[in-house]
């Protein structure tokens, strides 16, 4: 719990970074939007030399405190400042706005980079077992979607209130509020848990020995695409959403109950998919979940649903089965830690969560871009009324695209070569080898 809780206090900066900083690039600084959407993508250029460096560095750290929690600790402050620049720079200079807005958003996802790999990482320092990783993996979920529900039904109304209408210095004022949650959650993780369990040597791991990790660690790659298709189509489909409501259904008011709810539904059904899970392979509760969210989305398109009770109960439904995708990946890729060790002989938690994270943020950067671009390219202008052919782009970038999204993921995960058996079958490998390992060691001195 004390580790799971902490993923509360990343998905404030996380939810509000997705379902809103496009928005208030838009809307509230009037960027234009393939502009915006450069802003939003460009960082992840650094991001593929920041998220591997990073999770380089936490493989190769010793210190009484463990490799992974001094950086938990440490990093809050930089990371809820960093967040609040985001909100407030552009506020502070107002001639250089686009300036303004690159700079800082660099500068935070550092910072996002440098807490969240090490608490990525930490999950495979844990524990072995792989329904342990599940169940673990299900409580991080269920405080993930907590902070989405709160940002997603709080971040616009606060601006309001606090801004009282001057949203610019209203956002700034919902950013300092999340920054000190979000800092107070990291000291949580930091005092709640303990480093205890590695198959891994003392010895430290070379860099070609983490090639060779990466060359023959199959799970992880066919992990990371399917996540890496899954997140385009939702970061296209969670940003278009917001015009969608806002513009083509033409109830604004209510976006943050639809936002919500949608939320609400995958934290609901993430506890059921992890009781699932214990019985039927993460695998296939990945395939049933994002085909169904597949059909869903399907159905949001042709049906042209307008009416917010219709959105909010097809967004609940469409949250329960994405669920699965999301408890289903953070539970499969601690197994893929030892899959790896187990093909190459040498272990690297790190760089797993490194790139892992990369690959999220690659995928969620790129489908704010592309959003950007598209409404751009459909002639969409802020705060105006939107021509017919914009408000069909707007439709089928909410629900199209992350409709096929959906069922792409589903179809590369089937290759996925590990379940719980076999898995067991490999830590037990690794646990001979690393006795073997000791008694050498031990005669030989």
């Amino acid at each position: 719990m004390g580790y799971g809780s902490g993923d509360f206090g990343f998905n404030l900066y996380f939810a509000g970074l997705n379902l809103y900083l496009l928005y208030y690039y838009t809307d509230v600084l009037n960027i234009d939007p393939a502009i915006a959407g450069l802003i939003i993508m460009l960082p992840v250029i650094w991001d593929g030399v920041s998220d591997p460096l990073m999770g380089w560095i936490v493989t190769r750290t010793r210190s009484r405190f463990g490799k992974f929690r001094p950086y938990i600790l440490f990093s809050a402050p930089f990371m809820g400042l960093s967040f609040v620049g985001m909100f407030a720079a552009p506020v502070w200079f107002p001639d250089h706005v686009i300036v303004a807005c690159l700079i800082t958003h660099m500068i935070f996802r550092t910072a996002y980079t440098v807490a969240s790999v090490p608490y990525s990482s930490l999950a495979a320092a844990l524990t072995h077992n792989s329904q342990e990783r599940g169940t673990m993996a299900g409580f991080r979920m269920m405080a993930a979607m907590t902070g989405g529900i709160v940002t997603a039904a709080s971040m616009l109304e606060l601006a309001s209130y606090f801004g009282d209408g001057d949203m610019r210095q209203g956002f700034v004022q919902v950013a300092i509020v999340y920054g000190l949650l979000s800092s107070v959650m990291m000291v949580i993780i930091f005092l709640t848990t303990s480093e205890e369990v590695s198959l891994a040597s003392a010895k430290t791991v070379t860099n070609r020995q983490t090639l060779s990790f990466l060359r023959h660690n199959r799970a992880f790659w066919i992990l990371c695409c399917a996540s890496f298709v899954g997140v385009i189509g939702s970061a296209m489909g969670s940003k278009s959403i917001v015009y969608y409501i806002n513009y083509y259904a033409g109830h604004p008011e209510g976006l943050s109950n639809v936002l919500s709810i949608g939320i609400l539904g995958a934290g609901i059904g993430i506890p059921i998919w992890t009781l699932v899970a214990r019985h039927l392979s993460k695998r296939w509760v990945w395939v049933i979940g994002a085909s169904s969210a597949s059909l869903l989305n399907l159905v949001l398109f042709f049906f042209d649903v307008k009416a917010v009770a219709t959105l909010s109960a097809l967004a609940f439904c469409n949250g329960v089965m994405g669920g699965a995708v999301a408890v289903m990946f953070w539970s499969m890729l601690p197994d893929t830690v030892e899959f790896g060790q187990w093909r190459s002989g040498v272990r690297d938690d790190g760089i797993v969560f490194g790139l892992s994270q990369l690959i999220s943020k690659a995928g969620s950067g790129l489908g704010v871009g592309l959003i950007g671009l598209l409404l751009s390219a459909i002639g969409y202008t802020a705060g105006a009324d939107q021509s017919a052919e914009t408000l069909q782009g707007i439709r089928a970038s909410a629900f199209l695209i992350p409709a096929a999204a959906s069922a792409f993921s589903a179809l590369i995960i089937v290759f996925y070569p590990l379940d719980a058996l076999r898995h067991s079958r490999i830590v037990r490998v690794l646990q001979r080898r690393s006795l073997s390992t000791r008694q050498r060691n031990s005669s030989s001195n």
